[in-house]
């Protein structure tokens, strides 16, 4: 479950165990494609891991260059 993306957090509530490091210990294994991951992980840019920014409301401070008042 941890290797496939479910927080450890999760993952140690439903094994019952009291410490996360259990859980990782026990249940983490290297994945085949590792190498790959820790490179897309490198590779991938800052603004990816943001949320995607949301259009600006009617209403809002800014005059029609967007640049604000």
């Amino acid at each position: 479950m941890v290797t496939d993306g479910v927080p450890i957090n999760l993952v140690q509530r439903v094994m019952g165990h009291e410490q996360a490091s259990t859980t990782l210990n026990r249940y983490t294994h290297t994945p085949d494609d590792y190498a790959a991951r820790v490179l897309a992980a490198l590779e991938g840019s800052a603004a990816s891991l943001l949320p995607p920014t949301l259009e600006t409301p009617p209403g809002s401070d800014l005059d029609d260059d967007g640049e604000g008042l």
